[in-house]
């Protein structure tokens, strides 16, 4: 019933929207602009339905007080979630029980919003790429695209015999393909240049995210095919793909553009899930809060052998949600058999691992995270990682956009004199809905396990445009 009830209101709207005369275009109040007040029609309109089929959450509580706009994608959402709950709503009640003219608004809609509802379709999508903001642009009727350029430099501080300072820059160009009803296609154009501080200061936290390699390099970072079935509960993901988009996620501890800029705080420094490469994952949602997923590739990025040496991970996510309030909480287990490498991987065994990761709102603005990783001793150079810390929004009364966050995490070795540990400090401020600059203060203390190792202090600025 639930199916047959969701295709005929996904026909039902298809049909008006080829049928039916546009319910705005005729008054001239369809056209959407970049920025958008809660007073534009197309808004109202969407509120209206949002109390008429009783969904909550279309927008923010600030946007519909008047106190900020959103943007093109944002109302792209909104539509998003309107549609699937309309959908439940007639798998439940009967296709009667939403109404034709509604269907009708929504069309409209959806058609001036055609290049950004690509994105608002595929949820795994903008999970990934939130971080290069939501300016993406419709090409054409069926691509879309966005993009972003980070900008990093670095110096240390009592690092013997001596300091160094290190400059990072990346690019991303994404493109997003529509090629099927459920169907996109993603390309992730990246230029990197700059080794970062990382190749004067060897940690296992990695005090650069961002960094790639000292000449310019030019590459498809990430390239993939994506199909959503049975309402968005399956999504499997096939390509060229980063299985850290999908595992050991973390809503505040998982990007190195916006985010920390460790790898430590990125994904759990004993993950060892490999970099961009062959492979493919599959999600499921077993119930409204709890999800599965597998992942599959290949463990060595130098090889398209996922067979002899793959990287295979399996995930459980639970959402748990209170008043207002969110939690997200993954437990995985994994099983590496990435060729060894004589640093990272010492075996050529296939080596198991396991790990959580968690984050928790306790206010409006406050968020925890932790993290948790183990993994066989026996065929790596680590044994354990933890990390910790929080997030605070708008520490500054007149900056609410802005947001502060601090982490520290522990490294244990093998055969190390000490636990390696990590302390990070960042502030991100807002310039404009394009540019972001944060200060980064990072205390790294007895670098690779050595306590006879000289503790480093690392202070950079990261700077992020998106367009």
């Amino acid at each position: 019933m639930h199916m047959a009830a969701t295709f005929l209101l996904t026909a039902l709207i298809m049909a008006l929207s080829g049928f039916t005369s546009p319910t705005f275009a005729m008054d001239g109040e369809l056209a959407i602009p970049e920025k958008v007040e809660v007073g534009h029609k197309a808004c109202q309109e969407l509120m209206r339905l949002g109390k008429k089929y009783q969904v909550e959450g279309l927008f923010t509580k600030e946007f519909e007080a008047g106190q900020c706009q959103i943007n093109r994608l944002d109302m792209a959402l909104a539509v998003q979630m309107l549609t699937e709950k309309m959908a439940e709503k007639a798998a439940s009640e009967g296709v009667g029980a939403v109404d034709r003219k509604d269907l009708a608004i929504l069309s409209d809609i959806k058609e001036e919003l055609r290049g950004e509802m690509l994105l608002a379709q595929s949820r795994a999508f903008q999970w990934r790429y939130s971080a290069l903001g939501t300016n993406f642009h419709a090409l054409t009727k069926n691509i879309t695209l966005g993009g972003g350029m980070v900008g990093i430099i670095q110096g240390s501080f009592g690092n013997k015999p001596k300091d160094h300072s290190e400059v990072v820059g990346r690019g991303d160009l994404v493109f997003n393909f529509r090629v099927g009803e459920n169907t996109i296609a993603v390309i992730d154009v990246e230029a990197t240049g700059g080794d970062g501080i990382d190749a004067k200061i060897p940690s296992f936290s990695l005090l650069n995210g961002v960094a790639g390699s000292t000449g310019d390099r030019v590459r498809f970072r990430e390239a993939w095919v994506e199909h959503t079935a049975f309402d968005d509960r399956l999504i499997m993901t096939i390509g060229k793909i980063d299985l850290t988009n999908y595992f050991d996620a973390n809503s505040i501890a998982n990007d190195e553009n916006s985010q920390f800029l460790a790898g430590a705080f990125v994904n759990s420094a004993v993950l060892g899930a490999p970099g961009m490469g062959p492979g493919v994952r599959i999600h499921g949602k077993l119930a409204d809060s709890l999800t599965l997923g597998f992942g599959y590739g290949s463990g060595d990025t130098d090889s398209a052998d996922i067979f002899d040496h793959g990287f295979g991970v399996a995930e459980l996510d639970y959402r748990l949600k209170l008043a207002e309030l969110e939690g997200n909480y993954r437990i995985y287990g994994s099983l590496d058999g990435a060729a060894p490498d004589g640093t990272r991987k010492l075996s050529s065994k296939n080596a198991f691992g396991c790990g959580l990761s968690m984050d928790q709102q306790i206010s409006e603005k406050l968020t925890l995270f932790g993290r948790y990783g183990w993994h066989d001793e026996n065929a790596f150079s680590t044994k354990s990682a933890w990390s910790a810390g929080f997030q605070y929004l708008g520490p500054i009364p007149q900056r609410r956009d802005d947001f502060v966050s601090f982490g520290y995490g522990q490294v244990l070795a093998n055969n190390a004199t000490a636990q390696e540990k990590l302390l990070e400090f960042y502030y991100n401020a807002k310039i404009s809905d394009q540019i972001a600059m944060s200060p980064h203060f990072q205390y790294l203390i007895n670098p690779l396990g050595d306590k006879e190792a000289h503790n480093v202090l690392v202070i950079g600025l990261r700077s992020q445009i998106v367009f």
